[in-house]
């Protein structure tokens, strides 16, 4: 599955990733990911009030890519479902080989 469209690398050697979020389900996870839209697609338990449905999907990122969750943030679209989440002192490689783990 080519899910690499959802990554970018900055000059300054972060990363980004796009994702789309699903807030209020049943369960937090990661259910896929869009080849049109090219976001993961992340489901969240959280309702989206306060900022606890962000909380909640930096916290399903950090599970899943086993980074911790203090290099993690959301850099665009904090009132949006589609949001850019930057990843810092990591390596991209890294990255890809967990979304392939969990994307199967």
């Amino acid at each position: 599955m080519e899910f690499y469209g959802c990554l970018q690398k900055t000059l300054s050697n972060e990363i980004l990733i796009a994702v789309h979020v699903t807030p209020n389900a049943s369960q937090s996870c990661l259910l896929g990911y869009d080849q049109w839209t090219k976001n993961l697609k992340i489901a969240v338990r959280a309702k989206a009030e306060g900022g606890r449905a962000n909380n909640a999907v930096l916290h399903v990122i950090a599970e899943l890519l086993g980074v911790p969750k203090n290099d993690i943030s959301i850099v665009a679209g904090q009132k949006s479902r589609t949001k850019k989440i930057m990843i810092s002192g990591n390596d991209i490689q890294l990255i890809k080989k967990a979304l392939s783990r969990s994307l199967g």
